[in-house]
């Protein structure tokens, strides 16, 4: 009997560094004790968070625009709605590769907007084509304020790291 494993809830964090920040204290005071970019996804309740440095996401994005680093100053904090609110079973093959819309505002100190984007959830298979342990949450968040403004990330985890009671 093949046990479910249940995505309630995803946290991430990219802490930060010295070397991520040696070249980016220019005009702007930079704070060093914040991760670079954390993000909570709440599954069940439809919310996704994303917080992190405007300028390291931006340069996070191999596609970027140089006009991209000036939309934002420091740090930001993206809230968005995932529809539907879903619990995930990562052992039913029919979830293997999941998409969500996402809808919801970006906001820094000055600067508040919208922004809209998908969450792509999928299995990274084995060479014999079954699932696997390996999962990538995939991010493109559009800042609706700046033509082709992306936020983009994808986020690997393990199924074999979550635990059914705190996930």
């Amino acid at each position: 009997m093949i046990q479910s494993s249940r995505l309630k809830q995803f946290n991430y964090s990219i802490p930060s560094s010295a070397l991520a920040l040696a070249g980016r204290k220019q005009n702007y005071i930079v704070a060093e004790h914040l991760p670079l970019m954390k993000v909570a996804i709440d599954f069940e309740n439809s919310v996704l968070k994303l917080e992190g440095d405007w300028q390291f996401m931006m340069a996070s994005n191999k596609h970027n625009e140089a006009s991209w680093f000036g939309h934002h100053r420091e740090r930001v904090v993206i809230e968005a709605t995932i529809y539907p609110a879903v619990t995930i079973d990562l052992t039913d093959p029919e979830c293997d590769g999941l998409v969500f819309p996402l809808e919801g505002n970006i906001k820094d100190r000055n600067h508040p907007g919208s922004c809209s984007g998908l969450l792509v959830m999928d299995n990274v298979r084995g060479n014999n084509g079954l699932m696997g342990n390996h999962w990538n949450i995939s991010l493109y968040l559009y800042d609706a304020q700046f033509d082709d403004c992306e936020i983009k990330f994808k986020l690997p985890f393990y199924q074999s790291l979550i635990n059914e009671n705190n996930n």
